[in-house]
C-alpha cells in the first residue's frame, strides 16, 4: 500500500476533492446502469481514499510512512467491517449522524494501493456511510475489487513503459506477475493461435486484455463466435508470445482503457524482469 499523506480531519475541501468518476459510478450503479466491473474501476481509480486508521499505524506512517493498518469495526456478530470515505466532508458528515465523540486518524491513499490488498477478512466494505451516497460491498463485490485493482495496476504499468519510464524494473516485473491477462484464441490447422487486433495496415498483432470488459469489447468488435476466450498468467502469455511470429501486442485494443502497442522484443523484457 501506497500511501500519500497522513493528517487529522482539519484539511480543506480542494485537498479532499471527491472523485467525480467515482461518484457519478455509484449513482450509474444503484440506478443500476452500469455493472459491476464498471464501478470497480472507478473506485479503484480513485486516488485520494480517506481510511480511518488505528493509532498505532498513524504513529508509525508519520514516523517511517510505513503501511496504514486499517481501523476496522467488529459488529456484534464478531464480523469486521471496513469504513471508507471518499473525501473528508463525507467522513465529517458520517462523525455527526454517527454522534461519535472523536475524530479518527485518516490517512489518503490511492485506490490502487488500496484495494489490492488482502481483503478475504472482511464481512464488508461501507463506502461513504451514513450519507445520501453510501454504498455496502458484500463479499462478492469487494472479492471482485481485488481482481479490478491488480488489472489496472498493470494497465498503469504498461503505460509508464510505453512512455519510457525510469522504474522499469518494477513496472516489468509487475506486467511479469500478473495472474489474469485474457486473450482471445483462434483455432486452425497449425493449433491454436492469438486472436489479431484489427489493424488498417494489416500487421499481426496479438490482442491482449487486462479485464474482462477490454476482452468484451474486442468480442464485440470482431465477433466473439470467431474465438474462445483464455486466460494466462504473465509468465505463460509472453512465453508464447516468444514464438508466436508477430508484428507485435496490443493490450487492450478496443476499449474501455485506451489501447498500448510494443513490438515482439517487449515478450523477452518481460521475462527477463524479476
Amino acid at each position: 500500500m501506497e500511501p500519500t499523506s497522513s493528517s487529522d480531519t482539519s484539511s480543506s475541501p480542494a485537498e479532499g476533492a471527491p472523485s467525480r468518476g467515482a461518484w457519478e459510478a455509484i449513482h450509474a450503479w444503484q440506478a443500476q446502469r452500469i455493472g459491476p466491473t464498471a464501478l470497480m474501476r472507478e473506485l479503484v481509480g480513485h486516488d485520494r481514499w480517506e481510511l480511518p486508521v488505528t493509532e498505532r499505524s498513524a504513529k508509525a506512517f508519520r514516523s517511517t510512512n510505513a503501511a496504514p493498518e486499517p481501523w476496522l469495526y467488529e459488529d456484534h456478530e464478531g464480523h469486521l467491517r471496513l469504513f471508507l470515505f471518499s473525501d473528508r466532508d463525507a467522513y465529517r458528515r458520517y462523525r455527526e449522524a454517527a454522534n461519535l465523540p472523536r475524530e479518527q486518524t485518516l490517512v489518503t491513499t490511492p485506490g490502487v494501493s488500496l484495494f489490492t490488498r488482502d481483503l478475504g477478512a472482511l464481512e464488508a466494505i461501507h463506502i461513504d456511510p451514513l450519507t445520501p451516497d453510501s454504498l455496502t460491498l458484500g463479499r462478492d463485490l469487494y472479492r471482485r475489487l481485488n481482481v479490478v485493482a491488480d488489472a489496472v495496476r498493470v494497465e498503469r504499468a504498461l503505460v509508464l513503459l510505453r512512455g519510457g519510464s525510469t522504474r522499469v524494473g518494477n513496472q516489468l516485473s509487475a506486467v511479469r506477475h500478473f495472474q489474469a491477462f485474457h486473450v482471445a484464441v483462434r483455432e486452425g490447422d497449425e493449433g491454436p493461435t492469438f486472436g489479431l487486433a484489427p489493424d488498417p495496415r494489416n500487421r499481426l498483432l496479438a490482442a491482449v486484455f487486462t479485464l474482462n470488459d477490454c476482452y468484451e469489447a474486442f468480442a464485440r468488435e470482431v465477433g466473439a463466435a470467431t474465438f474462445k476466450h483464455g486466460i494466462l498468467t504473465g509468465e505463460q502469455l509472453f512465453s508464447e508470445l516468444l514464438d508466436a511470429g508477430l508484428d507485435g501486442i496490443v493490450f487492450n485494443c478496443c476499449g474501455p482503457v485506451p489501447p498500448v502497442a510494443f513490438a515482439p522484443a517487449f515478450a523477452r523484457l518481460v521475462l527477463e524482469a524479476r
